[in-house]
């Protein structure tokens, strides 16, 4: 039709009915399209994008709930191989597995991750929820000395040196932050000085770290 453009999907003016590009007549309410006069369908407008908040170029340091929720996933993926090789061993009725060979695949887990993040500022819940570690003075990769001794000070305290994260209603570096020059990016808000700026991650909405959970019974007529 002239004066249509090429992409535009037409309705017809009676009914409102969507129509093809060459129709003589309306397959809903039977108008007849002598005239020509067709109005394209209005095209449905895209979800708006929740842009961060701090310019692209600014690094943000990573809040409390996010780091948390961070270190659960690395704890899962340091406890994962215990059950299938508690199971072995009770299975072949071997209690050095779950004695020996557990302990040593824990620590293994846990060395790895620390060499992992100490190369390129990565564990799997920081990937997973838009973290990066870096170091505090010129936010490039950590190193895997700084990492060791940063999650060995963790460990010595038994996670208390987590607390100044946990206490503080802004995002604050932790003793063994501070202790090993190191700090915990939020790349999904900020730049990212290890990679590209925005990351894709489980995070639905980057401002907050644990996520609003709609309830599906409604209250008061309306689902919360």
């Amino acid at each position: 039709m002239a004066g249509q453009p090429g992409g535009a999907a037409l309705s017809c003016p009676q009914c409102g009915s969507g129509l093809p590009p060459h129709a003589r007549f309306c397959g809903t309410c039977g108008q007849t399209l002598s005239g020509r006069i067709l109005v394209p369908r209005p095209r449905a407008r895209a979800a708006p994008v929740d842009e961060p908040a701090t310019p692209p170029d600014t690094v943000t340091p990573a809040g409390g709930g996010v780091r948390c929720a961070a270190s659960l996933l690395d704890l899962a993926v340091m406890i994962s191989p215990a059950m299938p090789l508690s199971t072995a061993g009770a299975v072949l009725g071997v209690a050095e597995v779950v004695y020996v060979v557990v302990p040593v695949a824990f620590v293994a887990v846990w060395i790895w991750l620390q060499i992992w993040q100490g190369l390129t500022g990565n564990t799997f819940g920081k990937a997973m929820l838009g973290l990066r570690l870096v170091r505090a003075a010129d936010h490039r990769p950590p190193g895997v000395g700084a990492t060791v001794l940063r999650g060995l000070a963790f460990v010595a305290t038994l996670g208390l040196a987590g607390l100044p994260v946990l206490l503080s209603p802004q995002p604050a570096a932790a003793w063994h932050d501070r202790l090993s020059g190191l700090g915990v990016l939020d790349v999904t808000t900020g730049a990212n000085p290890l990679g590209q700026p925005r990351q894709r991650t489980l995070r639905r909405t980057p401002n907050r770290g644990l996520n609003r959970v709609v309830s599906p019974v409604p209250v008061s007529g309306r689902r919360g």
